[in-house]
Order: C-alpha cells, then sequence, then structure tokens
C-alpha cells in the first residue's frame, strides 16, 4: 500500500475543513488537550484565518476523571488562542458518584434509559471509563446534551482510520440522528507518527503525560503509562497505541460507538 506524504494529507485535512466551515452554521471542535484534536483544532485555526472565516467554539468533555496537566493545557491554550470553550459535562452521574460508586437510583430517570440502551441492567457501576455504561453516560450523554443545548451541527473530531477497526470504516462527513448532526473528520488518513511530525513540524503545545511516556491520554483511572520512553520515541508501527486505555476493548468500542461515541 503506497502511503500519502503527510502535506497531502493536510491538503485532504484543509478541504474537508474548509467545506465543512463554510456548510455548517453552528460548529464546534471537540478538543481534550489530546494529540490528535490539537492538530485538528490548530487546522481549523489556520484554515479560518486563512479564508476569513469564524474559529468554532471547542469542546471539552469533563467526565471528571481528568489529569491536572489537561486542565492546565485547556485553560492556557484557550486564553492564548482566543478560543469560546465550551464544556460537557453530566453533572448528575458525576454527583451521584459515592465511594468510587455510581447508583442508578442516583442518576435520574434520563440517565437510567441511556444506561438500560446500552445493556446495563444492574443496580450500580463503578465510576470508571473502564466499563461501557460508564463510558457512555459520562461522555456520549454528556456530549449530546451540550450538543442539544447549544444547537451545534456539526463536530470537528480527531479520529484516525488507524487507530483501531471500530474507526477503519467512518467517513470524512458522518450523519448522526440522536441529536442530529455531522461528524467531521479532517484527519482520517493520518497516522499516530504524522500526529507527532505535524506537531512537531508547527511547534505545537504537547500535553506533559505524553512526555512521561503516555501514547493516549483520557481518564487517570483508565489511562497508563506504555514506556518510560517519550511518546513520540516508542514503536508506533509495531505496539498498539491505545494499549493503555480500555477503549482498546475493540467489543466496548464497537458497542460505544453505536451509541454515539467517537
Amino acid at each position: 500500500m503506497i502511503e500519502l506524504e503527510l502535506d497531502s494529507k493536510i491538503s485532504i485535512g484543509n478541504i474537508i475543513i474548509k467545506d465543512a466551515l463554510g456548510r455548517f452554521k453552528s460548529p464546534v471542535v471537540v478538543w481534550s488537550a489530546g494529540k490528535d484534536s490539537t492538530v485538528v483544532l490548530d487546522m481549523v485555526m489556520k484554515v479560518a484565518a486563512d479564508n476569513g472565516m469564524k474559529v468554532p467554539p471547542v469542546l471539552f468533555i469533563d467526565h471528571g476523571d481528568h489529569f491536572q496537566e489537561t486542565w492546565d493545557m485547556l485553560n492556557k491554550y484557550a486564553k492564548e488562542w482566543g478560543l469560546k470553550l465550551v464544556i460537557a459535562k453530566n453533572e448528575r452521574v458525576i454527583n451521584a458518584v459515592k465511594d468510587g460508586m455510581i447508583s442508578m437510583s442516583e442518576i435520574g430517570n434520563d440517565n437510567a434509559m441511556e444506561a438500560r440502551k446500552i445493556g446495563f441492567n444492574g443496580d450500580s457501576f463503578p465510576y470508571s471509563l473502564d466499563t461501557d455504561v460508564g463510558n457512555h453516560l459520562l461522555k456520549t450523554v454528556a456530549m449530546n446534551q451540550t450538543i442539544r443545548r447549544y444547537g451545534f451541527d456539526a463536530l470537528f473530531t480527531g479520529i484516525r482510520w488507524d487507530e483501531n477497526a471500530a474507526r477503519s470504516t467512518e467517513r470524512f462527513l458522518s450523519q448522526r440522528e440522536n441529536p442530529p448532526h455531522v461528524r467531521v473528520h479532517p484527519i482520517l488518513t493520518f497516522r499516530e507518527k504524522d500526529i507527532w511530525d505535524y506537531i512537531f513540524r508547527f511547534k505545537l503545545p504537547i500535553h506533559p503525560k505524553y512526555k512521561e511516556g503516555y501514547r493516549s491520554i483520557d481518564g487517570i483511572r483508565d489511562s497508563t503509562k506504555t514506556s518510560d520512553k517519550p511518546a513520540w520515541e516508542q514503536d508506533l508501527e509495531g505496539t498498539k497505541e491505545r494499549a493503555g486505555r480500555s477503549q482498546d476493548k475493540e467489543g466496548m468500542m464497537e458497542k460505544l460507538r453505536k451509541m454515539g461515541y467517537m
């Protein structure tokens, strides 16, 4: 298989971004302070500046278990880059956490219905992204609540074809129905190495956890180091990028994506 050069991948992504910025009335960039979404945000800002378009707000999904470094990076660069930062958070579920567990009786009818949709029939579950019910309620439901609240009609996301099988068939523009919006995926063609090449070429900020050996970052409870080497110095082709996270489990990822996860 012939691999495209990074410049070609950037050009493809820029075309997708320009089209989406011109097409949708209320887009938003999903930004986690991670490497992929930071690249997408940088591309969106550059395309907007080059074409006299407005930079969309950025959406951060707060599941309540983030590294402090994540918040530091979000707040620092949102201010420095003049971005509107929108926080998506399922307050009812997070407020129900007690001794590391979440009781179904405390999360309200809407959240309980969402838990049943994903197949959970218990009375309580761990406060963790390592379960499909916890991941769904803390991330996807929070995101969907915010889409409805603000009326966002398009979400720029940082997913890539090479991450896992569940994302390998995704398209550049993907319609979602509940709530109605379109997912825009400008970096589908990028590989993990491309992300780091882009970051170093354009001198983008790097989440400190990558320097410590994490290759994929989310919650404190579900993210682990994969090496003592910085992420970009690890074996990017021969080992799994998300091996340090629960969403590396393909069955779980496929199930979550059917329910609206990215």
